[in-house]
């Protein structure tokens, strides 16, 4: 009589009957599950930076939040008078209709000198910079041609004519504008409120519509021969950013400031910079075709707003502020987190040990718990310090783990030495923003060309039995009886 070999023996082949392509695809679907988790660590993320520019809205708002500078610019009205024929039935009438028209001119010459001095303020966890800046201007008007724009008839209203300067936030002039044209007695007195106001009520500090809120002083004596020197200076508070102008024909700039960590934005950037731990020193100079604003022209025709565009920018970046950097690195969380789950599967088909999926998860979570920890403690330090305590206890607990998973030192180091150059490789990315996706590409392809090599003996459609039963004796089947 025959015995069954489908007993206990068999048992041992059942567990191994999972081949290697079908442990690869769970492996797949484990980081596809494990985006689910990222993608909360990423709202996370933006809810915080969210939560931060409430903090500095609010607190940059009592300062006058970031400040726009522009100007001086001055206006010359001119009136048209012109007869209208209007058609009512049967009759046609003549009408009289009068409209006044303004002429903007910039200074031939401007030159600013800026002193910023800033100070941190807290809010909860949150170092706001506020700052107070005295700006003094200097340069020159010369020759307003008004008749160039004017129809045949015009009247040019000379004693009309007004200084304009503006800024983001009125609430941000300490000091009321002291304004010298030299060589003259008069004194150009300011009243807030132009023609030209724009009040931008987002909430947020966007530079997409900055709010134009402007101050105007009478000016005697012009004419269309008419050149004059002037010097302007009063003391501005603000947050975040502080802006100015190109204003004039040809613009010159230099800003002095007590805060080491400056970031220099818009249309122009610093000819000359100096930066160290007691701040910064930076200089501008725009000459008029860089400006790609004309000298001079009719409103209407042109908007003196359309000057902003031609700015230079001095951001307030606090060495806290990583939530940018954190939100990169997001971005690329999901690869990485691949890049690890593949690692792990490849020391697996180079060990006896076989690795659960719940390790596999656990393995991951832990990389995830890397970027929490990444976003909570850029909150309190800077994003390099903060990298490296996430990076070295995320990489330490991974490795520990691994040597009580394949029950030695030797593929606890491997993943030791792989972890370390992942997260370098990952802190690279936070730096070079421009080489990120080179980088990424470069991995991909590496990654797969070691997967490719590692694997390429392998039959995918063997199973696991060799591994497993090196873990496992084989029971041997009963003895046949004899006879």
């Amino acid at each position: 009589m025959t015995q069954s070999t489908t007993g206990v023996g068999a048992a041992p082949g059942r567990k191994a009957s999972r081949s290697l392509g079908l442990k690869i695809l769970l492996v797949g679907l484990i980081v596809v599950v494990l985006a689910i988790p990222l993608a909360f660590v990423n709202m996370l993320a933006w809810e915080r930076a969210n939560r931060a520019n409430e903090a500095l809205v609010e607190v940059g708002a009592a300062y006058g939040g970031p400040q726009v500078v522009r100007g001086p610019f001055l206006t010359i009205p001119y009136r048209v008078t012109e007869i209208v024929e209007i058609n009512r039935g049967d009759e046609t009438i003549e009408e009289t209709r009068i409209r006044t028209e303004t002429v903007v001119f910039s200074a031939a010459e401007l030159d600013y000198q800026v002193d910023q001095t800033v100070e941190l303020l807290q809010r909860a966890i949150y170092d706001i910079p506020v700052y107070e800046a005295d700006i003094a201007m200097r340069g020159r008007f010369s020759r307003f041609d008004v008749a160039q724009f004017m129809p045949a008839g015009a009247e040019i209203l000379w004693d009309e004519a007004e200084l304009v300067m503006a800024v983001s936030d009125l609430r941000g002039i300490d000091t009321d504008v002291g304004f010298t044209i030299l060589g003259q007695d008069q004194v150009p007195v300011f009243e807030p409120g132009t023609p030209f106001d724009v009040t931008n009520n987002d909430i947020r500090f966007t530079r997409s519509i900055p709010s134009w809120r402007g101050v105007r002083a009478p000016v005697t004596g012009v004419t269309e021969d008419s050149e004059f020197d002037f010097e302007a200076r009063f003391t501005l508070s603000g947050a975040a950013y502080l802006q100015l102008v190109a204003s004039g024909r040809e613009t010159t700039a230099t800003i002095r400031s007590n805060w080491p960590h400056p970031g220099f934005d818009g249309q122009y950037l610093p000819d000359d910079r100096e930066i160290s731990s007691e701040g910064f020193t930076a200089s501008w100079s725009v000459p008029y075709l860089a400006r790609g604003v004309p000298a001079s022209w009719q409103e209407g025709r042109y908007s003196i707003r359309t000057a902003d565009t031609a700015q230079f920018t001095v951001n307030l970046a606090t060495p806290t502020d990583g939530y940018r950097r954190v939100s990169r690195a997001l971005k690329y969380a999901i690869f990485f987190i691949g890049f690890l789950m593949l690692m792990y599967f490849l020391l697996e088909t180079t060990s006896k040990k076989r690795i659960h999926a719940a390790q596999y998860i656990l393995i991951g979570l832990a990389q995830i718990v890397f970027y929490l920890l990444l976003l909570a403690l850029s909150e309190h330090s800077s994003i390099n310090q903060a990298f490296a305590i996430a990076a070295g206890a995320t990489i330490t607990l991974t490795s520990l783990y691994s040597i009580a998973v394949f029950g030695g030192f030797g593929r606890g180091a491997l993943t030791f030495l792989v972890l370390s150059l992942v997260y370098i490789m990952q802190y690279v990315l936070l730096l070079l923003e421009d080489y990120a996706l080179l980088i990424g590409a470069g991995l991909s392809f590496t990654a797969l060309a070691i997967t490719m090599y590692v694997t390429r003996r392998i039959d995918w459609y063997d199973t696991m039995n060799n591994p497993v039963s090196a873990d496992i004796p084989a029971v041997a089947p009963p003895a046949q009886p004899k006879g």
